[in-house]
């Protein structure tokens, strides 16, 4: 487990007050960021990506995004749009790559 991770951990156990909810709170925190940096195609060294993971999660703490009303679709969109207005170069990386898919389709490697 490396330092990023642990601090991640330790957030999370700062952000939510029920014991049950921290692991919920992560798998949440990093599955919105990995539907995001897939979307616009985005790689991150660790030192980024782990930033950015710690404001996703303390983003779905402060909006309870683990209330079970929401959809997991929601979810996703709803941190997808709190990191594009948080970060316009992202976004407007992740919209270029959306426009270049659609006209192309998916690029292969």
């Amino acid at each position: 487990m490396t330092d990023y991770y642990r601090a991640l951990q330790e957030e999370a156990t700062a952000s939510s007050s029920h014991f049950m909810a921290r692991p919920r709170l992560i798998a949440l925190a990093h599955a919105g960021f990995r539907a995001w940096a897939k979307a616009g195609n985005l790689n991150f060294p660790d030192e980024k990506r782990y930033a950015l993971l710690h404001e996703v999660l303390r983003y779905c703490a402060d909006r309870c995004l683990l209330a079970c009303c929401f959809s997991q679709e929601w979810r996703l969109r709803e941190i997808a749009e709190m990191l594009d207005a948080s970060y316009p170069r992202y976004a407007l990386t992740r919209a270029r790559v959306s426009a270049r898919r659609n006209r192309h389709g998916r690029p292969r490697f």
